[in-house]
């Protein structure tokens, strides 16, 4: 890659992942108790050097406890459905870990694909098969220019027209989606590995939707209805009026192949919408 630009490491998500996945499978092996990393990051779980479990967090040391503890971790619960041959400890596993400034939700889909790892049970089929390899230090590059980078997506993605709720195109690709209301301000921003799947909750169910279900309490003052010990329903002439609110707003789509989760939590911090709860909170 000759530039480090946001358009370039979009079209070579596969290279940079590749990279960074090399350098995460060739770091030293750790006890859990020995990640004390309060950052971003990825983490790779192995049983005798044999990769079971792939994840990213905000914080690795605090999901890397959640990991060690049996009432807590997901991997190791998973491990025990599998019915294995040996019965072995959650300590018999080991950790191998990097940081991670942009990227890590797709460094986990992608070494979910082709490392592969046994134990993760979503987000299975999200990246294409592709060789895990040393780049050159493409990994590093990128990681470094990670703030200048969000600056330039932003731009890219604010300088776009937004078009009625109901007339967005609908591409089966991750991405990131902004929400206008009819005042044109915006008022909400979320992320999806497959924007089209989620675009089409957000038009038709609120149980699914946590944007409908904003919308409905925090801007029509609607009180959300239990069932099944869930607060996540609307009656149907109040969900109708989620879906004319929705009518009236206008949303951009921007596709993301690499750093959405990152993205996403930028744009939120900057632009504080509404309808946000998760990293609302100014930068």
């Amino acid at each position: 890659m000759n530039k480090i630009s946001w358009d370039n490491i979009q079209g070579q998500s596969n290279e940079i992942l590749s990279d960074g996945l090399f350098k995460l499978t060739i770091r030293p092996y750790y006890d859990y108790s020995a990640v004390t990393e309060r950052t971003h990051g990825n983490y790779l779980i192995s049983l005798k050097r044999q990769p079971y479990y792939i994840g990213e967090a905000k914080e690795l040391n605090k999901r890397l406890r959640q990991q060690s503890n049996e009432s807590t971790t997901t991997f190791y619960k998973t491990f025990q459905k599998s019915k294995p041959t040996e019965l072995l400890s959650i300590d018999s596993f080991k950790v191998q870990t990097i940081l991670t400034q942009i990227g890590r939700k797709e460094i986990e889909e992608f070494g979910i694909v082709n490392l592969p790892t046994r134990l993760n049970r979503f987000q299975l089929d999200k990246r294409s098969k592709f060789l895990i390899n040393d780049q050159k230090g493409l990994w590093d590059k990128v990681q470094q220019c990670s703030s200048d980078l969000m600056q330039e997506g932003e731009e890219k993605i604010l300088n776009t027209k937004f078009i009625p709720w109901f007339d967005i195109p609908l591409p089966s690709m991750a991405g990131l989606y902004l929400v206008k209301n009819a005042s044109d301000k915006l008022i909400y921003i979320g992320e999806s590995s497959d924007i089209k799947e989620r675009l089409l909750t957000h038009s038709t169910r609120t149980y699914f939707s946590a944007l409908r279900r904003h919308i409905g309490t925090n801007i029509l003052s609607f009180n959300l209805q239990e069932q099944n010990g869930k607060k996540r329903y609307f009656s149907d002439n109040e969900d109708k009026t989620v879906t004319d609110f929705l009518r009236g707003c206008k949303a951009r789509v921007f596709p993301v192949q690499f750093g959405r989760f990152e993205f996403e939590e930028f744009l939120i911090k900057k632009h504080r919408p509404l309808l946000n709860r998760k990293d609302n909170k100014q930068i």
